[in-house]
């Protein structure tokens, strides 16, 4: 059964609204949401909190009660803590995992072991134990060339897209990849949005030939792109 919360967020938002409502929903991404009238607030948090202590849920209902008046206000340490704890990831991943139906849940592909790439870019120095520990791989089911690989910095699991799974792409395209996909790893789960800021791009450019693979795999996304608009393809 899942956790009633309202006694405590209300408590957390009462500074803020007299009339508080809250309540738990399953997406597979972590979010908050809410809906704030004259005087009352509801309130929607992830399914994922729904271990967390009090004092979490407290300090994030009070983020989001600042954050529907406008008031600028970052994720709670509290949280953050929280959420970058390994027995959190434990609990919680296996539920990530489930909700993703687009990953085939193994690191090993028809042709291609994601683990391959990864202890190349170690064995190189471009990766460094630290960013890959306790981290998830997978394959994608879908072969997308759009979006060919992502990252849950809080779940620590990436997902590379199945169309790299191919012997007519070159290790050193699978390879760059599945690096910048563990510089999201590197960066760790901080709260915010800015995931490709400059410190990551300095990164990404540290890579051989980086612009020289981003060209080739922009090749690879429009020779897919056209093979599907073919007739009969």
């Amino acid at each position: 059964m899942r956790r009633d919360i309202s006694d405590i967020v209300a408590a957390a938002c009462a500074p803020y609204y007299p009339t508080v409502s809250a309540a738990m929903a399953s997406r597979k991404e972590y979010f908050y949401s809410w809906r704030a009238r004259s005087g009352s607030i509801e309130i929607t948090l992830s399914d994922y909190l729904d271990g967390a202590p009090d004092e979490v849920l407290c300090d994030v209902a009070e983020m989001v009660c600042r954050r529907s008046k406008k008031m600028s206000w970052g994720e709670p340490e509290s949280f953050l803590e929280y959420v970058t704890d390994p027995d959190f990831i434990a609990e919680y991943r296996p539920v990530y995992i489930k909700r993703s139906r687009n990953l085939t849940r193994s690191d090993m592909g028809d042709h291609f072991c994601l683990m391959d790439s990864v202890q190349r870019l170690l064995d190189s120095g471009m990766l460094q134990p630290g960013d890959i520990e306790n981290a998830y791989m997978s394959w994608t089911v879908r072969d997308t060339t759009r979006r060919l690989g992502f990252c849950s910095t809080m779940f620590r699991v990436v997902g590379i897209s199945s169309v790299l799974d191919s012997p007519d792409v070159d290790d050193d395209m699978r390879d760059y990849v599945v690096y910048h996909e563990c510089l999201h790893l590197r960066q760790r789960y901080s709260g915010g949005s800015r995931h490709h800021d400059s410190r990551f791009r300095s990164w990404e450019r540290a890579y051989p030939d980086w612009k020289g693979i981003e060209a080739r795999l922009g090749r690879l996304h429009h020779q897919r792109a056209g093979r599907r608009r073919s007739p009969g393809a």
